[in-house]
């Protein structure tokens, strides 16, 4: 009896562990694999179920080539026509998979490209832009994708193509899903492209002689469906037999914006009822913002440069603004630095806050990294180059008009050097600050 009871126990304890789909926090979702709730402003990860699980993408993967082409044009669509290759429609013969009839040679306007690839989730869209992306073929728009995906810092996704046609090489997560997302809708018009509620027309083209029609597909933008959400601002579908049903979105109510992605959920009302239910949750759950001050927590840092230490500067802590579950407090935020070992004039810094929540049961226990705070470095750039003013002194000219020119060539241009160096770091840092905030390393706390 005692063996018995003892066997028992450990069956239990091995489904405990082994049970897919636990979470700290948020909804567990029984037709749905995967998911992932995270704050659209920080990346902080709000709710999740096997977010890091690689899984077939589908048409979802059509975020990234959006996000590359929209962020290549900078906004500037209108004079951009791209021209259809017999790679870009003869690479989908025999796949079934869904596209706007393009055709070799045809000229299309980029934003017919975009509009077409979002709306109608046309893989010869997809492929199309790929190659835009790329500057050559789809296999080159492919390797861009995936650059940028090592550029984020994702490790569980690769692409095998542009549009999400299943392919044992080609899978992603939630999680990197949504940060893939939320770096997308930084780009130039991708927000606009992503949330197009209106029928699109694309005029016709120098040989196909009819108007094309595109309107979203997401049921739970629709007014009149049962299925309609109000506060999803833009979405994209997926779906293979692979993959299943598959779903990223823009969502926003009272100020709060969330992005939400859901994998392999069997059907496709399991989708609809699942991704209500998280949003219900999300937005009933985080309601406000809480800004946290800057704690006044520093570090030193050195800093390198001409082959020698230049002396070192301050790092501390800027403050941020985060999504705390009802019932959190700032109370419930650990903050630290991040920092290497050394600053490299000339080179991105790699500093970084790290605060880190401690959600308990009413949120995700996990960390958001932002950028530090860097102070003293102009001071330390132009105490630097006087020094070096003061040692050129030393050195005795062979003649009065010679030592006079290098004086006054020497103090231009390290006047010059200061200015370049300080502007650069300055620009930097109000580039990087309205651009990026990254999500760090998730940590469960129970």
């Amino acid at each position: 009896m005692k063996k018995l009871t003892a066997a028992l126990c450990v069956v239990l304890l091995m489904i405990c562990v082994f049970v897919p789909g636990a979470a700290a926090a948020g909804p567990a979702l029984g037709a749905t694999r995967a998911y992932c709730i995270i704050d659209a402003d920080t990346g902080l990860v709000l709710a999740q179920q096997n977010m890091n699980e690689e899984l077939h993408p589908a048409s979802i993967t059509k975020v990234m080539t959006l996000g590359l082409a929209c962020e290549k044009a900078q906004g500037n669509w209108d004079d951009i026509k791209l021209t259809v290759t017999h790679e870009d429609v003869y690479s989908l013969a025999g796949t079934d998979s869904s596209h706007i009839a393009l055709r070799e040679g045809e000229e299309v306007p980029l934003t017919d490209a975009l509009y077409a690839t979002q709306m109608a989730s046309a893989n010869d869209g997809a492929n199309l832009l790929a190659e835009y992306v790329g500057e050559g073929t789809i296999a080159d728009g492919v390797a861009k994708m995936n650059a940028r995906v090592e550029e984020l810092g994702l490790a569980h996704t690769h692409f095998a193509n542009p549009h999400g046609i299943s392919d044992e090489d080609h899978y992603t997560s939630c999680y990197d899903m949504a940060q893939i997302l939320r770096w997308a809708l930084e780009q130039p018009g991708f927000e606009q492209v992503f949330t197009r509620n209106e029928m699109y027309t694309m005029d016709p083209t120098n040989i196909q002689p009819v108007t094309r029609y595109f309107s979203q597909q997401d049921k739970m933008r629709i007014g009149s469906s049962r299925y309609y959400i109000s506060s999803i601002l833009g979405s994209k579908l997926g779906y293979t037999n692979t993959a299943r049903y598959s779903y990223a979105c823009l969502a926003e109510q009272n100020g709060v914006r969330l992005i939400c992605v859901t994998m392999q959920s069997e059907l496709s009302t399991d989708k609809y009822n699942d991704v209500r239910t998280l949003l219900d949750y999300a937005f009933s759950t985080f309601t406000g913002y809480t800004d946290l001050p800057a704690q006044g927590i520093t570090a030193p840092l050195s800093v390198v440069g001409g082959g020698g230490s230049l002396g070192t500067v301050t790092v501390s802590d800027p403050g941020v603004r985060l999504l705390l579950a009802n019932g959190l407090t700032a109370d419930d935020v650990e903050v630290t630095l991040e920092l290497p070992e050394s600053y490299v004039l000339g080179s991105d810094p790699e500093v970084y806050a790290v605060y880190t929540v401690h959600g308990g049961e009413k949120q995700e226990s996990t960390s958001v990294r932002v950028d530090a705070e860097i102070s003293g470095l102009p001071e330390l750039l132009e105490n630097s180059t006087g020094q070096e003013l003061e040692a050129a002194k030393a050195v005795k000219p062979q003649s009065h008009a010679f030592w006079l020119l290098g004086i006054s060539l020497g103090s231009t241009a390290a006047a010059a050097l200061v200015t370049f160096l300080v502007v650069r770091f300055i620009t930097w840092r109000k580039k990087r600050r309205r651009t990026r905030t990254e999500q760090g390393q998730t940590r469960r706390g129970k």
